[in-house]
């Protein structure tokens, strides 16, 4: 019983992951098309940067004073919270494998 609990918590975390995912994407979407509006840079690497926000959060500098200091504090939040979900998904992950670890049979010779 307390392994399905686990279970459920690894398939929480994980599936947090893919939502903060998506919606940091979407972020960076808007942070990166606020780039481009300003005089911007190559939509392909754009793309990219938006795929792997997480390594590029450095250069997804430039969009407008305005918008800026919100979108990137928005960004900031939603890498703390993938992070919680990453530790929360590894750590029931780790308790269910070990709450359902069988001893391998004993054989006598």
């Amino acid at each position: 019983m307390l392994a399905w609990l686990f279970w459920g918590l690894w398939v929480a975390g994980a599936s947090a992951i893919v939502v903060l995912w998506v919606f940091s994407v979407g972020t960076a979407f808007r942070i990166l098309s606020g780039v481009r509006a300003g005089g911007g840079s190559n939509a392909a690497v754009d793309w990219i940067k938006m795929v792997v926000w997480p390594f590029a959060i450095r250069h997804l500098a430039g969009a407008p004073a305005d918008r800026a200091a919100n979108l990137s504090q928005r960004l900031s939040r939603m890498l703390v919270a993938l992070f919680v979900a990453f530790l929360v998904a590894t750590a029931s992950l780790a308790v269910y494998s070990n709450l359902t670890f069988a001893l391998p049979a004993q054989t006598h010779q």
